[in-house]
């Protein structure tokens, strides 16, 4: 049981699963009302993955990029219980990924991103994922990631070219979590 939960902190970045008051904080920040392509980067048991479909127009388009097929068994009974929406789930890892510039209106990131740090390289990997996310996004699109610790916010902004648009705390949750708002921007550094 230690082993796992150990496992689950040090892997997947999360104890249980995201609390509704979280869920809720972030995908409120997408504006669902027109057509969006969205990714949602590390979708895990699929907390964040029910609320985006269930709240995505028709006309939207879902990539969920997940590296753990563990998580398949999951995220697919969900995706197939709105068989009209368009949503393709990639066993794949995220840099491996997001190839292709401006692809996207909205991501969602579960990303442990603190686990990425090094002090060895200076966060070089950790800024590359950061860099790969901005270089995917459209202009005026929205990044929204969550962390337990309010860590990385320089990261993003440094990599974004800007402050971040804003920062939310989320106290109902295990453990409690802040969640950014970054908007790419025309006029952001190229990084």
């Amino acid at each position: 049981m230690l082993l796992n939960l150990y496992r689950n902190i040090t892997e997947d970045g999360l104890i249980v699963s995201s609390s509704g008051f979280l869920v809720n904080n972030l995908v409120s920040k997408i504006e669902f009302t027109q057509p969006l392509k969205i990714l949602e980067i590390g979708s895990g048991r699929g907390a964040f993955t029910r609320e985006i479909i269930r709240r995505m127009c028709d006309r939207s388009e879902l990539d969920i990029c997940e590296i753990k097929a563990d998580y398949n068994a999951c995220v697919e009974p969900i995706i197939a219980d709105h068989p009209c929406k368009t949503i393709r789930l990639h066993n794949s890892c995220i840099l491996e990924f997001l190839t292709t510039p401006e692809s996207y209106d909205v991501i969602v990131s579960s990303l442990p991103l603190k686990n990425f740090e090094s002090q060895k390289d200076n966060n070089a990997f950790l800024h590359t994922v950061i860099s790969a996310v901005k270089f995917s996004l459209k202009d005026g699109g929205r990044y929204l990631q969550y962390q337990y610790f309010k860590s990385n916010q320089s990261d993003i902004e440094a990599i974004f070219g800007k402050p971040m648009n804003h920062v939310d705390f989320v106290p109902l949750n295990i453990l409690p979590a802040f969640v950014y708002n970054m908007t790419k921007g025309s006029d952001t550094a190229r990084g």
